[in-house]
């Protein structure tokens, strides 16, 4: 009767274990998902670096001149629809400065700087060398004098950016919120723990926990990292764009996930019982 009840006590604790785990592997899971999404997608300097790789230079470029056609057909341009009308280094500094505006720190309610700066970047970097149909749109807004702001605001869909930076503003803010909530849950956790296992037994835990982390990680961030090769997703309007940039930075998620696996499976198997 008494090892029966020693079993029971066994049974118990055991299961008490795995619910600690789950509730581990979340926090976990949240925190590096929250810390990748913060120096990733909220960085402007990451993004800015993310936009020159091979890959994402031809998605910029198109955007960029989606909107620089819309810009053309507005002011009354006549335009050559079988070429780009801007160049690759026409088009960057335009996305720089969207991307600086969009993932800048403090809340946007105005807009027109960043129009006037898209306005400079065109007359900047249009010149002899370029097409003559960005020439003609570069004439054309020399000639809507004070109303050229107004145009590229509505050809850039730049209130729909206005939006979206307040919304990554709010985001920022929201992880930075949830991710100082995490890490107190997590040092909290640890503590309750530590009077009931021994530091073997706790970082045997903790590893089994991030391992699954790490899984999940990998599993949804494959997953959608492969959406916009599988799918043609550049019909879905802004939102196809940005899975077009981001499936390249997913893969890094994945990356990110694969090492911290394998880390924390060879703390895991370095503290099981047997060793």
């Amino acid at each position: 009767m008494a090892n029966g009840a020693r079993d029971d006590l066994r049974r118990v604790t055991q299961e008490q274990n795995n619910q600690y785990q789950k509730v581990l592997s979340f926090i976990i899971y949240l925190i590096v998902t929250l810390i990748m999404v913060t120096v990733t997608f909220l960085n402007p300097f990451f993004m800015k670096n993310q936009i020159r790789t091979d890959n994402n230079e031809a998605i910029i470029v198109r955007q960029v001149n989606k909107h620089f056609d819309t810009l053309a057909s507005e002011i009354g341009a006549n335009k050559n629809g079988n070429a780009n009308l801007l160049t690759t280094k026409q088009t960057q500094p335009i996305a720089d400065h969207i991307i600086d505006y969009t993932l800048g720190a403090f809340f946007k309610f105005n807009n027109l700087n960043l129009a006037n700066q898209i306005l400079y970047d065109i007359d900047l970097n249009i010149d002899q060398g370029a097409s003559s149909d960005a020439q003609l749109v570069q004439q054309k807004l020399k000639k809507q004098g004070s109303n050229a702001p107004y145009e590229v605001v509505d050809a850039f869909s730049l209130n729909t950016m206005m939006v979206g930076s307040n919304v990554a503003t709010a985001l920022l803010l929201l992880n930075i919120i949830v991710l100082v909530m995490a890490a107190i849950s997590l040092r909290s956790l640890i503590s309750d723990l530590r009077t009931e296992m021994t530091s073997k037994k706790l970082t045997h835990t903790i590893t089994g926990a991030a391992m699954w982390a790490s899984f999940w990680l990998m599993l949804i961030a494959g997953i959608i990292a492969l959406i916009p090769i599988v799918f043609n997703v550049r019909e879905i309007a802004v939102f196809g764009y940005i899975l077009e940039i981001s499936s390249s930075i997913f893969l890094d998620f994945v990356i990110v996930g694969v090492v911290l696996y394998i880390l924390s499976a060879i703390l895991w198997e370095f503290t099981a019982q047997e060793n």
